[in-house]
Formats: C-alpha cells, sequence, structure tokens
C-alpha cells in the first residue's frame, strides 16, 4: 500500500472511531469522507458499507472485552469473576454507542467481528461453567442478557447510572446464588 493511501485509511479510521465514539454510530459514509478530507470512494475501499464501519470501529471494545473476561477469570471467586467481567462489559458499552447492535446481530459483515464474537462467546461460557450450581445460560445468552442489561441502565440519567449497574448486578448476582437450606424447606411447605 502506498503512504498516502495508508495515511488516507488511517485518516478515514480514525475519523469514524470519532464520530462512533461519539455517538455517532449512524454516520453515513458520505459524511465520514467529507470530514475525513477525502473522496467517497476511498471511504468506501475502506468500508463498503456503513455496517462494516461500525464493526470495524467495535471489534476493537470486543476485543477488550475478550480481554476483560480472561482477567476476571482469574479470580478466584467464580461467581465474582462473572460479576466483575459483567460491570466492565456494561461501562464499556454505555461508553460506547453501537456496541449492543454490534454484540446481539448474528450476522456478521467482517469476518474478524465474528471470530471476536465466537471467542468472547467462549470466554464467557468458561466463565459461567466455573459458577456453581452452573446457571442454565449460555456464552451467546449472556452477551444478550448483557445487551439487556446495557438497555436497561442506559434509560436512567447519567448521574444514577453507576448505582443502577449495581443493582441490576446484584439482582443478578442472587439468581446465581446456590439456594440456601431455608429457600429450600420454604419450597417444599
Amino acid at each position: 500500500m502506498r503512504s498516502d493511501a495508508a495515511r488516507n485509511r488511517q485518516r478515514i479510521f480514525e475519523e469514524a472511531r470519532t464520530a462512533v465514539i461519539g455517538g455517532e454510530s449512524a454516520l453515513t459514509l458520505n459524511e465520514l469522507a467529507r470530514r475525513a478530507g477525502v473522496g467517497v470512494g476511498t471511504v468506501y475501499r475502506v468500508f463498503p458499507t456503513q455496517r462494516v464501519m461500525l464493526e470495524s470501529v467495535l471489534e476493537e471494545t470486543v476485543r477488550e472485552l475478550i480481554d476483560a473476561a480472561a482477567v476476571a477469570d482469574g479470580h478466584t471467586d467464580p461467581g465474582r469473576a462473572l460479576l466483575d467481567f459483567l460491570r466492565t462489559a456494561l461501562l464499556a458499552a454505555l461508553a460506547r454507542p453501537g456496541l449492543t447492535d454490534v454484540l446481539i446481530t448474528g450476522s456478521d459483515e467482517t469476518d474478524s467481528l465474528h471470530q471476536a464474537k465466537g471467542e468472547l462467546v467462549g470466554i464467557t461460557s468458561h466463565l459461567l461453567a466455573r459458577v456453581r450450581p452452573a446457571p442454565a445460560l449460555t456464552g451467546e445468552n449472556l452477551l444478550k442478557l448483557l445487551c439487556g442489561l446495557i438497555h436497561a441502565v442506559s434509560e436512567h440519567p447519567p448521574e444514577r447510572q453507576a448505582a443502577a449497574i449495581d443493582n441490576y448486578l446484584d439482582l443478578l448476582r442472587s439468581g446465581l446464588a446456590p439456594p440456601s437450606d431455608d429457600r429450600n424447606s420454604r419450597r417444599g411447605r
């Protein structure tokens, strides 16, 4: 790749990244070309569709979630590991508009994002498998639950989102906790 083409590609990606992270997940490729100071054809060679642009920018965050899940997996308490990962993922998603759409969509336009999502499902499945008793969730289901949590938290005003995360994760923690003998004896009555 020629050096000017490489510079254009980098400028296009950086403009797209700035826009998507700034909340403009529906940025058009024509507008991206204008902001990057390049021709529309140049942008279409980098990102053939608006969806490819969104996936390319947010793949970086998916890979950060893979790393966060690996770090959480090092925690000795499996329930804490899962909740630590979910807290990190919720905060990342709130900071990256469009991530929910990328995570929940089953059909990806870029192979690299599809592969990254597969890795994320694998490591979150491992986190779930460590929780005893094992919840009736798969890694894929957990990502869908995460998307629901992201939506629920984002409905709160920004100053109340941290408390909302704590409340939703407390609720999830109680659902993952093994039933106590006291609860079992009440169920049998």
